[in-house]
């Protein structure tokens, strides 16, 4: 590392000339970026992502596709409406759809690989890149037996919930995060717990009577043997759907007559 350290110098005393201000000062604890030297460097981060992005969407401007990526639970309750609605445009030969994880769809929109995606997410403020609409808000709810002398409760908190197995998704979940916030917020933690990703497993287990979940209430919309019961308003939930694309994304004419449907 040290070798490379004159050509950094150099590189750096060369766009300090080109900025024509500084871009790093010298401190007790080493070198710290100015103000100007963290926009340059933001900058050049986005420069870096166009970059990678320009090539996959000039060779698919000429591709007559659009490509919608959806989450497992905003996409069951959005994708057949708006697949029909495709259908009746006349579009859906042009269509392709993906399922992957929330996070992973934000990083693939602002990489190109999808047009337009459905996500969830826990809060509705906005993602630097991506302009969205919020579709819909979901709640999460506590999932128990139908048979459990709990699901008789209108509502119930977590603490009510001690001595239960809490049967959990994987960290990389939304219902995770969010069962994982809580907890923080209300200073709670399971005695038992096991890991189902799964979640037609999981709710079959909690149908039987082998615990309970932490799940928005569409998770288990139509299911039989299990009941979803509101968390008390202190410790209440919220999860929001949203349709989303990329904030420079420039549409060619399949493209942008797929958005349209989608946005009405």
């Amino acid at each position: 590392m040290r070798g490379d350290q004159p050509a950094i110098s150099t590189m750096l005393k060369r766009l300090e000339a080109e900025m024509q201000t500084t871009l790093v000062t010298k401190t007790a604890q080493g070198i710290e970026p100015t103000a100007a030297g963290r926009v340059v460097y933001h900058r050049a981060q986005e420069l870096l992502q166009l970059a990678t992005t320009l090539p996959v969407e000039a060779q698919r401007a000429n591709q007559q596709i659009f490509r919608i990526g959806y989450s497992e639970l905003a996409g069951s309750d959005w994708l057949v409406p708006v697949i029909n609605q495709l259908d009746r445009g006349g579009l859906l030969g042009n269509v392709t759809t993906i399922q992957e994880n929330s996070h992973h769809l934000e990083r693939h929109l602002l990489d190109g690989k999808y047009d337009a995606i459905v996500f969830s997410r826990l809060d509705n403020e906005k993602i630097t890149g991506i302009d969205s609409i919020l579709l819909k808000q979901y709640q999460f709810k506590i999932i128990v037996s139908e048979n459990s002398p709990l699901a008789q409760l209108p509502e119930i908190s977590l603490h009510q919930l001690q001595d239960e197995l809490f049967l959990m998704r994987h960290k990389r979940f939304l219902s995770r995060i969010a069962f994982d916030q809580l907890g923080r917020m209300v200073n709670f933690k399971p005695q038992r717990h096991l890991i189902v990703d799964n979640l037609e497993a999981m709710t079959q287990l909690i149908a039987q009577g082998m615990g309970v979940g932490f799940l928005m209430d569409l998770s288990i919309k139509h299911l039989p043997g299990v009941v979803a019961i509101p968390l008390i308003p202190e410790e209440k939930v919220y999860c929001y759907s949203c349709l989303g694309t990329r904030h420079d994304f420039v549409p060619n004419d399949l493209q942008q007559a797929c958005l349209k449907i989608l946005f009405d």
